[in-house]
């Protein structure tokens, strides 16, 4: 029986996919490295099957609203959110005072 049921995520292959693809190269955002940093800061407390398993929970929805490197901030959050490294509340209020920093 072939598998007919895939993930909104797994795209290789997909007819709904299909068409040209661009070879243009687009320059990350100015944060995007701070991503692989914060990655590589939580040492042997990051598991990239974890983050996977976070990208997969987000919905079709958010994985075809935000960019690869917002994605995996996304799911660093949540990632962190679950093990208790942090709160959504202190996320927030950190993004709050940023916010008021950047006015």
């Amino acid at each position: 029986m072939p598998y007919e049921r895939r993930g909104y995520h797994d795209i290789g292959g997909n007819p709904c996919h299909a068409g040209p693809v661009s070879n243009e190269t687009a320059v990350p955002p100015g944060w995007a490295h701070l991503t692989d940093a914060l990655r590589n800061a939580l040492g042997d407390r990051y598991r990239l099957h974890e983050q996977r398993r976070k990208i997969e929970e987000l919905g079709e929805d958010v994985y075809d609203s935000v960019t690869y490197y917002e994605i995996r901030v996304i799911a660093l959050l949540e990632m962190a959110v679950e093990r208790g490294f942090l709160t959504r509340e202190e996320v927030k209020t950190r993004m709050a005072e940023i916010t008021e920093g950047s006015s």
